[in-house]
Formats: structure tokens, sequence, C-alpha cells
């Protein structure tokens, strides 16, 4: 992939998920919103960059996967302050985040897939769900 005029050199799946970060900390982190949105103009012009470069079509599979990865993220952040706020529960919470991030790293897998970036070496590993039986995503 040539990477010119591009701010980053990640693929549209790390992209696509930073993005989701850093659009729950704009709204969650208002005293740092300006740096936040900067960083999302920067990251959106690189995605463009992607979707032109690859000629890539948008397709629901593309939506459901960006909007799980999201959920997801949110989800990811409210356990982090619950963990702050509820030490009794840090073990508990902290497993549950692991297990979530098991499947966000199913879903950044899922992108790879469909933007054709799915190479070894950009493979998220770390799926690991064990336990997580009433979390279920359905994009396949």
């Amino acid at each position: 992939m040539t990477t010119s005029g591009r701010q980053f050199t990640l693929p549209l799946a790390e992209l696509a998920d930073r993005l989701t970060v850093d659009q729950i900390k704009e709204v969650l982190v208002p005293e740092h919103r300006e740096s936040f949105s900067l960083e999302m103009e920067k990251i959106s012009h690189d995605i463009d960059l992607i979707i032109a470069e690859k000629d890539l079509r948008l397709s629901s599979r593309l939506i459901r996967i960006i909007i799980a990865l999201a959920q997801l993220n949110l989800h990811i952040w409210h356990n982090k302050d619950l963990m702050q706020k509820d030490a009794g529960r840090y073990m508990e919470l902290l497993k549950l985040s692991h297990q979530l991030n098991g499947i966000r790293n199913q879903l950044k897998n899922l992108l790879l897939e469909e933007t054709g970036e799915r190479e070894k070496s950009a493979e998220r590993s770390n799926f690991n769900t064990d336990g997580l039986e009433n979390w279920t995503v359905s994009i396949r």
C-alpha cells in the first residue's frame, strides 16, 4: 500500500478503531476536545485516501463492523470508569474488558478482511472471550 499523503501508516481497521475511540473521548473528555478533533481530521483524511486507493465500496457489513467496534469501545471505556469507582468489582470488570477486547480484535480482523488488508502481520491475535456467553456479534 502506498502511504503518499497519509498521516498514519496503520491499516483501515486500526484507523477506524482509533477514530471510534477519539470520538468517544471527544464527548467524554471535553477539556481535550480540540486535540481529539484534530486527530480525527487526520484519521478521516487517511481513511478517505485508503478508500480511494483501494476503490472500496460501502457495504452494510462494513457499516455494521464499525458500529459494533464503536459500541465495544464505549463499553470498554465505561468498564474502565467503573473499575476506578468500584474497587470490589475491579477484577470482574477487568476480565470483562479483556473479553470485550477479544471481540473488538475479532471485529478489527473482519475489517482487515473487508478491506483486503488481512495479512498475518496485521491480524489481531488476542481474541479470547472465554466465559462471555451473553455477548455475541452476528457479523460474519
